[in-house]
């Protein structure tokens, strides 16, 4: 039982501190999802020859990182400024940025 409280409270503990620093963070998430797509690309262009679970475990990688996508969390109000090179029209449209989250 005292595991179980202690690895619940090690989860809450990491889902509060997950956005800590919603530049970062989603400076970090954007540059494993450039990552990923990268790798697809290279397949596409017939740059790397086609391995299907190469591709199907990268396609995974790519809905993990968009799961992971909040936009609220990760471009909050003010996070406009500082190290961020976020385009204005993010916080200038808001809601259609964020369908656009969803969409993809």
């Amino acid at each position: 039982m005292r595991k179980l409280v202690i690895a619940i409270s090690l989860l809450a503990f990491a889902g509060s501190a997950a956005y800590a620093d919603p530049i970062k963070d989603r400076q970090a998430l954007m540059k494993e999802r450039g990552k990923l797509a990268g790798q697809l690309s290279k397949v596409v262009k017939g740059e790397e020859a086609f391995d299907a679970a190469a591709v199907l475990t990268a396609l995974k990688a790519l809905e993990a990182n968009a799961e992971k996508f909040d936009a609220e969390k990760l471009f909050p109000a003010g996070s406009d400024k500082g190290d961020t090179t976020a385009a204005p029209k993010i916080w200038e449209d808001m809601p259609g940025f964020r369908a656009a989250g969803d969409k993809f």
